[in-house]
């Protein structure tokens, strides 16, 4: 074993754990620490003699055992899950009442002050899906209303849910004659250990679901298959959109089946759990009509609007920007179905770079599952992409709320330049063969 190789992947740990105790209104801090450990990352992953499977596989586990010990500083959305959590073990149906209004209705149910403070989303309905709201009620019957209880019964999950898709990653590199060692390409990241298990974001359920929906397709067990990609919706909606990019050998008549069956299986679900409240619908809306954090294309289509109407347009934008992302969508499955060379994990990559590309909101722990589908995929940009979308935490700069527009620009610049130079390089490459 290197022993370079064990002291870089020492230090990798020692600066991982130092930066989950950042917090994010010190943003030089953060980005000078996490810029050291993407470094390690870098080096360990991507080096000339990378590190091994089995030292890598250790120092991940390891990275993630650790992060039981920190609270998440870089993200306050799990005080809403503790909330809905409550509310369920109450018999209140999250979806049925805001915070605040909950806050001036005593005789419906006395609130915790304390968590009710520390919301984000006092205005708001819970926007979060049937699984992540089985969870929560979950967490909060087995924990009871201890904060700290809570957040470990979370870490806990996704630890599981993180194990999950390595080891599925794993088995689908080796179907896909790829090296196993490109899981550490997932495992090692610094970005997925603080977004996923540091900071309690639920996608890891998301895409382990997703990872075993394809895997289950493969071996021609068509039911199991839509019972997990089910499941992955129902654990966040942005899955739904991957139904027609499924492996190529279920089209056209099985694609169909698969495809009808796995929505009316979600609605039915998202029915008996959601019901008659439907206000959450209302909550979700705001992220493409009023929501607005480290866009790209938005960013420079709203300072249009200023330019010719004086005010944000975002109401007007958000659809128009929803119309441009189905054309491009239709355009890549197109291909996709046209072209042999275009794969499931290529077509799936592209179509949600191109989602996140024309989102009025985009944050960090969103870039997880682009870096997934890259790890089977043999493209890069997603990796260079975890680094960069840390520039997004300006935002909380000194407790402030305010975005610095020229960090944003660098990040999609420097993230346009990287995608344009792979482009050019598989390009040629390809002319060569």
């Amino acid at each position: 074993m290197n022993l370079k190789h064990i002291l870089s992947g020492i230090l990798w740990l020692v600066i991982m754990i130092w930066v989950q105790q950042i917090s994010r209104s010190n943003f030089h801090l953060l980005w000078f620490s996490y810029s050291l450990a993407f470094g390690c990352y870098v080096w360990l992953v991507f080096g000339k003699k990378s590190i091994t499977l089995r030292l890598g596989l250790s120092l991940a586990l390891i990275a993630r055992l650790v992060s039981f010990f920190f609270d998440p500083l870089l993200s306050d959305d799990y005080f809403r899950f503790i909330w809905d959590g409550m509310l369920i073990n109450e018999g209140i149906h999250p979806m049925a009442y805001t915070p605040d209004f909950l806050a001036t209705h005593p005789n419906i149910i006395s609130i915790q002050q304390g968590l009710y403070e520390a919301l984000n989303s006092k205005p708001y309905y819970s926007v979060y899906p049937p699984v992540a709201q089985w969870l929560f009620g979950l967490s909060y019957y087995v924990c009871g209303p201890n904060l700290i209880a809570n957040v470990i019964c979370y870490k806990g999950i996704l630890l599981a849910a993180d194990m999950a898709i390595v080891y599925l990653l794993y088995k689908l590199l080796i179907k896909r004659n790829l090296s196993a060692d490109r899981v550490l390409i997932f495992a090692l990241n610094p970005l997925i250990i603080l977004e996923f298990m540091g900071n309690l974001h639920m996608d890891g359920i998301m895409i382990a679901s997703l990872l075993w929906a394809i895997i289950l397709t493969e071996e021609k067990s068509l039911l199991g298959s839509v019972g997990a990609m089910a499941f992955s919706i129902l654990s966040k909606f942005l899955t739904v959109m991957l139904l027609p990019f499924m492996p190529k050998h279920l089209y056209w008549k099985k694609i169909s089946i698969f495809s009808i069956l796995t929505v009316v299986i979600s609605l039915i679900i998202l029915w008996f759990s959601f019901g008659i409240h439907t206000g959450w619908l209302k909550s979700i809306n705001l992220w493409f009509q009023s929501f607005e954090f480290n866009a790209s294309v938005y960013y420079l289509v709203r300072s249009l609007g200023y330019l010719l109407k004086g005010y944000n347009t975002i109401a007007i934008l958000g659809p128009a920007m929803a119309v441009g992302f189905l054309f491009g969508a239709l355009v890549i499955w197109t291909k996709y179905l046209r072209t042999a060379s275009l794969d499931w994990a290529s077509a799936m990559l592209f179509l949600l770079t191109l989602f996140f590309l024309f989102s009025t909101t985009i944050h960090p722990w969103y870039i997880g599952i682009l870096l997934v589908l890259s790890v089977l995929s043999k493209h890069s940009y997603p990796v260079v992409w975890t680094y960069l979308i840390v520039l997004s935490y300006s935002h909380y700069d000194a407790g402030g709320y305010s975005e610095n527009y020229w960090l944003i620009a660098t990040e999609y610049l420097l993230l346009g330049a990287f995608m344009l130079w792979e482009w050019k390089c598989k390009k040629a490459t390809k002319r060569i063969v």
